[in-house]
């Protein structure tokens, strides 16, 4: 398998949250799979976030003028999302205000993503070696690896 970088890694969650969002707008508006398909939104998020948290933000503090400033930015950001899966969390299909809900918080995330593809990710490609790009992209598929097997790296 070629080695990739943690941008392509972290567009690659970009892209797979995307298409989750995408199969919530096709799926019928009191179709309950809808929940299961905001469910894992809500966990690739948290996935993605996690990496981020781990890998890239500490690689942006380091390696970019400004990183400081994005990093606490995307903190501010990341407690909207929250608070916006949190709200959803406990709601159903069935509930007044479901989709426009939906909605919103997958306009949060695209400015999310559009912010890091568009601005963050290029700067950090430009500031850093590849091969630092690969090494955190090896750990944050060693990590994903790791956190699939269970407690002590059982499977």
């Amino acid at each position: 398998m070629a080695r990739t970088d943690i941008l392509t890694e972290l567009e690659t969650d970009h892209r797979v949250i995307e298409a989750l969002f995408n199969s919530i707008h096709r799926t019928r508006l009191e179709d309950v799979r809808r929940e299961d398909l905001l469910e894992e939104v809500a966990t690739a998020l948290a996935r993605h976030s996690a990496a981020e948290e781990e890998y890239l933000y500490p690689a942006v503090r380091e390696q970019l003028a400004e990183g400081d400033t994005f990093v606490d930015k995307e903190h501010g950001g990341q407690e909207r999302l929250t608070a916006m899966l949190r709200g959803l969390e406990s709601s159903t299909v069935y509930e007044p205000g479901f989709d426009a809900r939906v909605r919103a918080l997958e306009r949060e995330v695209g400015q999310h993503v559009r912010h890091e593809e568009r601005d963050v990710f290029p700067m950090l490609r430009h500031a850093c070696p590849l091969e630092m790009l690969r090494r955190l992209g090896e750990q944050v598929r060693e990590g994903r690896h790791g956190s699939l097997r269970g407690p002590a790296g059982e499977s």
